[in-house]
């Protein structure tokens, strides 16, 4: 490896893939190196410590995974790159458990729940994405809880709804995290609010409730990315303690569903009226994105916390089976190096603009990759 230039406390290396040659930083790991890269880190992202104890906890976290960091680099070899975000101060199990929801296998659905996926475009194209074709919103922050779930399942919905040729909607998330409290007795899964959920589940919560607030008229508080300040829901009517764990040991009933839902406010003619799973092959998934619009997925995220950029695909591998986070496919195409050819997914997060290529990330298509072809699924929209 080749030093490009130094920086005071750290440098770029030059690191050649197969691809091309890429510049990657590599983060100091000496704790008098690395105490002005965390402080300045801690200023950008406004952290606020409550004691000298929590502060000394947070570094040696922060320290930690300025070597996690640049050991994940030197694997990777720059064909996906890892740097400092917003949770470099969370030790990897305190963001599986914070941020991802609990790992559990993808559910099973009857044959007849499946969409028949026409051949739209014979071969695919090299590339698509939704996202040129303003059919998905901008990207949120669900903020240290649990609800990737509901944003991935708004995402779907609010892209159903343009593909009606309807406006472009940010729609409530903070309702489905509220108010939904769907069980699946059969599968043993639930609704849990802040605790994880599932999509095909939610769904099914939007027709029930006869549909869906604005994000402006409910809008998002659960997690600390709300963007007026974090609030303190009661459980979802229904909630299941055996399926979900304990409920949350503290909340304000006037910051929750029956004191904030509004059906008067509901989006006039969005209606869900069904939903559909999408088989695991990914040419089928990739024909239904473009027949259908943006499809929620679930997947291993366990070693997304760092990712910056390049197409995911983890050295050390990633469960098929165990998923913990559920995005939006909105896209796909295929990175073209020196030697070969990389088929990837677009894929929308909620983890905020600045994690990742925009809010976004990219993995590896064609392979089952930590399991994104596991539970794709859509919602159905009445025709209005």
């Amino acid at each position: 490896m080749k030093p490009v230039f130094l920086v005071p406390a750290w440098c770029l290396l030059l690191i050649g893939s197969a691809t091309a040659a890429v510049e990657v930083e590599v983060y100091p790991e000496s704790k008098e190196d690395a105490l002005p890269l965390f402080r300045s880190w801690a200023a950008e992202h406004d952290r606020r410590y409550k004691s000298q104890e929590e502060l000394e906890t947070r570094f040696t976290a922060f320290l930690n995974n300025l070597k996690y960091i640049n050991s994940l680099n030197l694997q990777h070899r720059g064909e996906t790159v890892f740097a400092v975000n917003q949770f470099a101060d969370m030790s990897p199990e305190e963001f599986r458990q914070k941020v991802l929801m609990p790992s559990r296998k993808s559910p099973l659905h009857p044959p007849s729940r499946y969409m028949t996926v026409p051949t739209v475009v014979d071969p695919l194209p090299d590339s698509f994405d939704w996202t040129d074709k303003h059919m998905v919103t901008a990207v949120k922050d669900q903020g240290t809880v649990g609800t990737c779930w509901a944003f991935s399942t708004i995402g779907n919905i609010e892209g159903q709804w343009a593909m009606q040729g309807k406006p472009l909607t940010n729609l409530s998330v903070e309702q489905v995290v509220d108010c939904d409290g769907t069980k699946d007795p059969a599968e043993m899964r639930a609704d849990c609010g802040v605790f994880g959920g599932w999509p095909y589940l939610a769904y099914q919560y939007v027709k029930q409730a006869g549909g869906i607030e604005s994000w402006t008229d409910y809008w998002y508080c659960s997690g600390i990315g709300g963007g007026k300040g974090t609030c303190f829901p009661c459980p979802a009517k229904g909630y299941n303690a055996t399926l979900c764990g304990p409920k949350v040991p503290y909340c304000l009933k006037n910051e929750s569903c029956a004191a904030k839902l509004d059906p008067s406010k509901f989006v006039s003619g969005l209606k869900v009226t069904d939903w559909k799973a999408i088989s695991e092959n990914e040419t089928e998934i990739a024909q239904a994105l473009i027949s259908t619009g943006p499809l929620s997925v679930a997947l291993d995220a366990t070693m997304l916390q760092f990712y910056r950029r390049g197409v995911f695909a983890p050295i050390l591998g990633c469960s098929k089976t165990a998923l913990d986070h559920a995005v939006l496919i909105v896209g796909f195409g295929v990175e073209k190096g020196l030697f070969e050819k990389k088929p990837y997914w677009k894929v929308k997060n909620s983890w905020g603009p600045k994690w990742g290529q925009d809010g976004y990330f990219l993995i590896k298509r064609g392979t089952g990759e930590c399991g994104i072809n596991t539970q794709v699924t859509t919602a159905v929209l009445a025709k209005s």
